[in-house]
């Protein structure tokens, strides 16, 4: 099943959409839903900035720069 997400704002009752040429002469189902404004969405994230703060470790703090490095070397060696 092939999907299709086209983000518009709507001006009119009268839709055209360009992208629906390859469903023509086809049964599909189309639902229109209305976007929240990004500060509603924004809103719920504030509740949970900086809950991870009481696992921080401050020696694994400084070794984060070459994290991935010593990770690619322990797995592959040197080459």
């Amino acid at each position: 099943m092939k999907t299709l997400k086209v983000n518009r704002k709507i001006e009119s009752t009268r839709l055209e959409i360009d992208e629906l040429q390859q469903w023509l002469g086809k049964e599909v189902d189309i639902i229109i839903r209305e976007k929240k404004p990004f500060t509603e969405i924004q809103s719920g994230y504030s509740n949970v900035a900086g809950k991870l703060e009481k696992y921080q470790n401050e020696d694994l703090m400084a070794q984060e720069n070459y994290g991935w490095g010593k990770a690619v070397r322990e797995k592959h060696g040197n080459r």
